[in-house]
């Protein structure tokens, strides 16, 4: 059997359920579509979406990336999905009468130095409290044999690891700017907290890392269940880049030095 076969099935039993929620109980409800043709077109580019984002993330998954590959790629790769993400986001307002943007991203609205002021105060509690969900359930992963007791490190973190500071800070604003706008902006509110993490979740699989998709989960939860109540993507976008930076400029390079691991060749 394809290994595809079960994604692909999965992500189509998500798309026709989105589309047969949205025709029966108005699941895009906050967007205006000013025809049916642009409706369909919209379904359509929804499709084209989560089809092609199941095929990498399953390829991605699929092969692990070797040292060599990583030594070899070039540093824009590492946003091509994020560029997918933003492109379907530009197509879906175009196809929505353009509203305005802030309403769009949920970024209008309320004290934008308060909001600012609760992602810093979640982000780092969130950070706090991923690392021990992150560590109780690999610890239970490992004492039930689930999970090697030294797992390795794999050769995506470890080349992360080695980056200067300038691409590890692209890396976080890109990250912490679109996957927010697509999967809290957009997605959490069409089909709510826990299938947006699912699908925040497998989209980073390419990671290789089981103990970060753990931290990834967790975070992801209080990031959209702070989505919920303020009702504002600005605090996202704080926690997910307080997240990503400790992970990126302390948490990652601490244990690849701690690990004894060289440089990528």
């Amino acid at each position: 059997m394809s290994p595809y076969l079960l994604p692909l099935a999965f992500i189509a039993v998500v798309y026709f359920a989105m589309i047969y929620l949205n025709e029966r109980y108005g699941l895009f409800a906050d967007d205006h579509f000013p025809s049916t043709a642009a409706k369909v077109a919209a379904y359509l580019w929804l499709g084209v979406l989560l089809f092609f984002l199941t095929l990498e993330v399953t390829a991605s998954a699929r092969h692990v990336t070797t040292k060599s590959e990583l030594a070899r790629m070039p540093f824009w790769q590492l946003f091509l999905l994020h560029a997918v993400l933003a492109v379907f986001l530009l197509g879906w307002w175009l196809l929505t009468k353009r509203p305005p943007i802030g309403k769009f991203l949920n970024l209008s609205g309320g004290n934008k130095g308060e909001l600012v002021m609760i992602g810093f105060a979640v982000g780092v509690g969130g950070w706090a409290i991923t690392m021990v969900v992150a560590l109780l359930v690999a610890g239970i992963l490992m004492a039930s044999g689930l999970l090697p007791h030294k797992p390795e490190i794999s050769p995506m973190v470890a080349w992360m690891a080695t980056l200067p500071l300038w691409k590890k800070a692209m890396i976080v604003l890109s990250a912490m700017t679109v996957e927010e706008a697509f999967f809290r902006g957009w997605l959490q509110k069409r089909i709510g907290l826990i299938g947006s993490t699912l699908l925040f979740a497998l989209a980073h699989t390419s990671l290789g890392q089981p103990l970060l998709l753990i931290g990834v989960t967790a975070i992801s939860l209080i990031i959209g269940f702070t989505f919920y109540r303020t009702k504002s993507l600005i605090p996202g976008i704080i926690v997910h880049g307080v997240f990503d930076a400790v992970q990126l400029f302390v948490l990652i390079p601490f244990v690849f030095r701690m690990s004894g691991m060289g440089a990528l060749s």
